[in-house]
């Protein structure tokens, strides 16, 4: 056959439209390139709801960390027989830091014994005495309650008169069995007094602490010299143990009330924490 087959290719490009309809522009078919135009109304409401519904979860983030923020200040409880932190009262960081890992932290709060209620004030209050580490109990047949710096007894037989209750002998108690080197014998002067009772003198900032905080009633006699002893955590101290206290300075907090700081020894006592075992030197000649 003679006759020849066309490609695609090589089909006439189509004619303009005759008739009415010649000189208009064709109409371009509709594909996926144009479908999107169509579409950015409904995209633009999805993205306005997007943003008001994160808007609203960032105004509920911010509600509850005020609430949480609200719910964890600690507003003043006026309580009777309750007291207020160690640190609050002091009102002194160096304190605070000092005395803070002395003794171990309670999981719960220990209130001060009706009974001991007025006796507490009556002795020194907080700086004396410390917190109450425990309730009232019997310890040698005696009703005591226990606080980190000391013991408070009853003595119900003295009733009516200022020993009906006093402070225990924690300090001839914490130093059992040590022994404490007596200087030879001295007159006594303004900035150093001899106890010949016990046989040992306390001069200088001890002194001084020791007759403005209570003399004997609260500290009862000197039963060391001044020396300095290596606490159980590894602190050393100057001290001076009494018969109801240790006495302790603490030059970084030189100028302040608090130079001078009675050691935790209730707390170590009721506790039973470790004892320092310091050899005490042999003490210096009185010039």
């Amino acid at each position: 056959m003679s006759g020849t087959v066309s490609s695609p290719s090589s089909q006439p490009p189509p004619t303009a439209p005759s008739g009415p309809d010649q000189g208009r522009q064709p109409v371009p078919p509709v594909s996926a390139e144009t479908r999107p135009i169509r579409q950015r109304p409904a995209r633009n409401n999805r993205l306005r709801v997007g943003m008001g519904v994160l808007l609203v979860v960032l105004l509920l983030i911010i509600l509850a960390l005020v609430i949480a923020g609200i719910g964890g200040m600690r507003w003043p409880v006026s309580s009777q027989n309750r007291v207020t932190p160690r640190e609050l009262i002091l009102q002194s960081p160096t304190v605070a830091a000092v005395t803070g890992g002395q003794s171990p932290v309670l999981a719960f709060k220990v209130d001060i014994a009706p009974r001991f209620a007025a006796a507490y004030e009556q002795l020194g209050g907080l700086r004396r005495l410390g917190l109450p580490i425990s309730p009232a109990l019997l310890h040698n047949g005696r009703e005591v309650q226990w606080f980190e710096r000391a013991r408070v007894e009853y003595w119900p037989e003295l009733s009516g008169t200022p020993y009906e209750f006093q402070i225990g002998l924690v300090g001839v108690e914490y130093v059992a069995g040590r022994t404490f080197l007596r200087p030879e014998p001295f007159a006594s002067r303004s900035d150093l007094r001899y106890f010949p009772e016990t046989g040992f003198g306390v001069g200088g900032l001890f002194l001084q602490y020791w007759e403005e905080n209570g003399g004997l009633t609260s500290f009862g006699y000197p039963i060391s010299a001044e020396f300095d002893e290596v606490q159980p955590d590894g602190r050393a101290f100057r001290v001076q143990y009494f018969e109801r206290a240790r006495f302790e300075l603490h030059p970084e907090a030189a100028g302040t009330p608090y130079v001078v700081q009675l050691g935790l020894l209730g707390s170590a006592l009721y506790f039973g924490e470790p004892r320092p075992q310091t050899v005490q030197p042999w003490p210096t000649p009185v010039p």
